[in-house]
């Protein structure tokens, strides 16, 4: 499916999948879910996109490695980062969409099967960029379409590594976790999939952590990206 902003996007059959894992407190408990169907972005939103959207509406600010209102040359087509949840939600409605809720997100990336990654339960350096092999590709963005290998069950890519992207969803406890945390409640929005400057456990498909929803990134580190969702 090809939506308002020319994103070609993937239909996530409705069904029940495994969300969540027992191995760290916030993505307690493992437990089975079930979603109506949605589309998702098949890829994150690039720099090229934003500045569409940047155009169209003179939206501020900008990304900060943007120079002089774009972004740097070479990276038309790499994610763009650096920007807040508020920013990412004003993209998604100037196109048409929304963004995915945490679950739709987590199913689009991991399938039905509970696995660990988005391309299975052992992780493989070749299949995403992450801290771990990053600075040998001299710790930066690729191509939305690089590392197809990555991809989903339902072939979304770059959900593991590469740039974290916002969702919906405030930061909260989900349904009978026993875990307790400060962040949680309506302060903090949540990022998935890890970067390239976090090690491979934040690439986990069930990987998540709070940031405040004006939150764009720390000085010299990687910031948020994002994909949109589009219920049918």
């Amino acid at each position: 499916m090809t939506a308002r902003d020319g994103k070609e996007m993937i239909l996530i059959p409705a069904g029940a999948f495994v969300m969540g894992s027992d191995e760290y407190g916030p993505e307690t408990p493992q437990r089975t879910v079930t979603l109506e169907a949605h589309y998702i972005d098949k890829y994150p939103v690039t720099n090229a996109e934003y500045m569409q959207f940047v155009k169209a509406t003179g939206h501020k600010p900008l990304p900060r490695d943007w120079l002089e209102g774009r972004y740097l040359e070479g990276k038309r087509d790499h994610a763009v980062q650096y920007l807040s949840w508020n920013d990412a939600s004003a993209y998604a409605k100037w196109a048409g969409k929304r963004l995915p809720t945490e679950a739709e997100w987590e199913k689009a990336s991991r399938g039905t099967d509970g696995r660990r990654w988005p391309w299975g339960n052992e992780f493989d350096e070749s299949r995403t960029i992450v801290r771990e092999n990053a600075p040998a590709l001299g710790l930066t963005t690729v191509p939305v379409t690089a590392y197809p290998q990555g991809a989903s069950p339902y072939g979304v890519c770059q959900m593991g590594g590469h740039v974290e992207e916002w969702v919906e969803d405030w930061y909260d406890a989900y349904p009978g976790c026993s875990y307790r945390s400060a962040c949680f409640g309506k302060r903090f929005k949540v990022v998935r999939g890890g970067s390239y400057h976090y090690t491979q456990q934040y690439a986990r498909c069930a990987y998540r952590r709070p940031a405040r929803p004006d939150f764009t990134g720390f000085a010299g580190f990687t910031g948020p990206g994002f994909r949109c969702a589009l219920s049918p």
